[in-house]
């Protein structure tokens, strides 16, 4: 055998180090576990990059995946997003290379924007989750409906996206103020709370409509969470709001009304319902209780990340004697905190969105 000489070796001692050193190391990535809203285990083998949200109620899944920094990153589609508004060009600068799917997009349309995640609310499963699944494509069911829905899904949104610090973040941001609420409530006798009645305001053609929400949905907790009493319990169940008219209003005869337009200008429902006849007689609108429920590009009262904002304004109006909050100041510390946005963007772009009861 043919000896090397000494130079010689250490050249070839250095390149097989610097082989040695650029050669990949394997580092299998641990498998992905997460109980989804119909509890189902969905295992992923690494974190999705490409994210689609698709069906109805896109906004409370998309606003809830931008708690996350990786959001704007990994959302590859959406859905129709509604309401009027659009939060995503405010908070996400590449939001208009996002691909736009409609409300009613299908499987096809889905597949085509090549998911390794689709994000879907649980009552779609059946015409829309298993048609996707069908194709190979992972689907993760979200409720989003309830604060206790609400803890458990951004803790499984942290996991799916390889981020359970900023889960906790969040969720320590939301657990505080409902600590607030409920301290400055604590011991409150039914007897001081005051009966809460909650109307969607819808005006289409010339008709105008009022509907009151299921007993189980966010925008009736948050009533009970702020120390009030709904009135309107005793409305059969749906699946969805349930129309009432003047007249059933006039039977509960609520202390406090508080309004709420998805699509319009809540402070202009207020004035329309205090100068309806049937309406001048009811107590509320008598002693000046009737308020217009705020919003920026979408509502408060609902299963939106927004929602705590709705809880402590709410609970501000209902026991202003118990509950005080500088809602203002919690409006920029909400985006500050929880969308990454510099008060520049807040006071810029959001602020003068702002409709309702407010300061």
């Amino acid at each position: 055998m043919r000896r090397l000489s000494l130079p010689l070796f250490l050249v070839s001692l250095l390149l097989g180090l610097v082989a040695c050193t650029a050669r990949p190391t394997s580092s299998p990535t641990t498998p992905i576990t997460v109980r989804d809203a119909l509890g189902r285990e969905v295992t992923f083998a690494a974190p999705p990059q490409r994210i689609v949200v698709a069906g109805k109620a896109t906004i409370m899944i998309v606003d809830a995946l931008y708690l996350f920094p990786e959001g704007p990153q990994r959302l590859a589609a959406v859905g129709s997003t509604g309401q009027g508004g659009d939060f995503l060009p405010i908070v996400d600068p590449n939001a208009a290379a996002k691909a736009t799917l409609g409300s009613d997009a299908g499987p096809e349309q889905i597949a085509a924007a090549r998911p390794d995640l689709v994000l879907l609310k649980s009552y779609l499963a059946e015409k829309l989750g298993q048609p996707v699944e069908a194709l190979g494509i992972p689907v993760f069911y979200v409720s989003l409906e309830t604060p206790e829905q609400y803890f458990t899904e951004i803790r499984a949104l942290g996991r799916i996206l390889g981020n359970e610090a900023r889960a906790e973040e969040v969720l320590a941001f939301y657990q505080e103020r409902m600590d607030r609420v409920r301290r400055a409530l604590e011991g409150l006798p039914d007897d001081q709370k005051p009966g809460i009645l909650v109307l969607q305001h819808a005006a289409k053609g010339g008709e105008t409509a009022y509907s009151v929400p299921p007993a189980s949905w966010m925008q009736t907790l948050l009533v009970q969470m702020a120390g009030g009493r709904p009135v309107w319990l005793d409305v059969p169940g749906g699946q969805g709001w349930t129309v009432v008219t003047l007249e059933q209003v006039a039977a509960w005869n609520p202390d406090q009304m508080y309004l709420i337009d998805y699509f319009g200008d809540p402070v202009q429902a207020v004035e329309a319902l205090k100068n309806d006849p049937v309406a001048r007689g009811l107590r509320a609108v008598r002693s000046g209780q009737v308020f217009a429920f705020p919003k920026d590009t979408y509502s408060w009262d609902q299963p939106d990340p927004r929602w705590i904002l709705g809880l402590q304004w709410l609970a501000a109006h209902i026991h202003p004697d118990r509950f005080t909050v500088d809602i203002t100041a919690e409006f920029s510390m909400f985006y500050r905190a929880l969308y990454r946005l510099d008060e520049a963007t807040i006071e810029g772009k959001l602020r003068p969105l702002l409709r309702g009861s407010l300061p």
